[in-house]
């Protein structure tokens, strides 16, 4: 989860081996994988983003810091979009970064109304989300773990919609170009977003 330290309890990942360190418990969870070497960046902390030529493709985690709290990070990741987007480089955003996502490509995002969406919930597709290879092997009604209080209100203009689920009618979307966005979270474990 990215979040500017300090504005949120870190405390609250003691019991995880990674603590809250999230870019390390996902080299642990998915380094493995053949063929593929993960690198992480806590642009959160100050880290640099990578340049075309470091990455071939990017994961862009969760994130405590709401987009309309404009931070440094957030700031610094909207100047870099550019970068990457005419770069070609395939980009996956997740949770807040699906918001920051949203919000970059002009779509409104605003808090839950009856309070956060957090749980396993059933995650429908639409017509797109079944054709999508983002959705390859999942099936319509599947579930995934959420844990947001804000969520994207519409589809952009440069957006298709993927998937919706209960609160969120936007739950994934397909901006063209290899760059995805999903409100849930496919990295997730229940350990991990209990303690979310």
């Amino acid at each position: 989860m990215m979040g500017v330290p300090g504005s949120y309890d870190a405390s609250v990942y003691d019991d995880l081996e990674d603590n809250d360190q999230e870019g390390r418990w996902f080299v642990r969870k998915y380094g493995g994988l053949p063929d593929i070497s993960i690198q992480t960046r806590n642009v959160c902390t100050g880290e640099a983003l990578p340049g075309p030529d470091e990455t071939d493709a990017v994961v862009l985690a969760g994130s405590y810091n709401s987009v309309h709290d404009h931070t440094f990070w957030q700031q610094a990741v909207l100047a870099w979009f550019p970068v990457i987007r005419e770069s070609r480089i395939p980009v996956l955003g997740i949770c807040g970064s699906h918001q920051l996502l949203g919000c970059y490509f002009g779509a409104e995002v605003r808090r839950l109304g009856q309070g956060p969406y957090a749980g396993t919930f059933s995650t429908s597709l639409t017509e797109a989300g079944r054709a999508s290879p983002l959705m390859k092997g999942i099936a319509d009604g599947d579930h995934f773990h959420y844990a947001n209080a804000e969520h994207v209100t519409e589809v952009p203009p440069a957006g298709v919609l993927l998937a919706h689920s209960g609160k969120v009618p936007v739950a994934a979307l397909d901006f063209g170009g290899h760059w995805y966005s999903t409100q849930f979270h496919p990295e997730s474990t229940v350990q991990s977003l209990g303690t979310i």
